[in-house]
């Protein structure tokens, strides 16, 4: 009976643990898109840069937060870095001083 109590306490921790990452690492879905590139109802990670051509609008639905966000027009576009933290490996830029 002990050994079953374990075993069922170990499968619940894991779960959570899995349950923990997932909601750190929100997705976006692209619910309108007239970019080639990006066809309505694919997921990317929230850390994906859209490059569009002039003319070109993305626009995504962030999971799970149901937020949206439109990216439009010509360059590359990104969701903003989040609190207290940077999405890239690359250094921010220093204010001048």
């Amino acid at each position: 009976m002990q050994l079953w109590f374990a075993c069922k306490s170990a499968a619940v921790a894991a779960l959570f643990v899995v349950g923990a990452a997932s909601a750190a690492m929100a997705d976006m879905q692209v619910i309108e898109s007239n970019a080639p590139a990006y066809k309505v109802g694919v997921t990317v990670p929230n850390t994906a840069v859209f490059k569009l051509n002039a003319g070109e609008r993305v626009q995504v639905l962030i999971l799970p937060s149901k937020q949206t966000r439109v990216f439009e027009g010509k360059g590359e576009h990104s969701l903003p870095e989040p609190r207290g933290g940077s999405r890239s490996a690359t250094p921010k830029k220093k204010p001048p001083e």
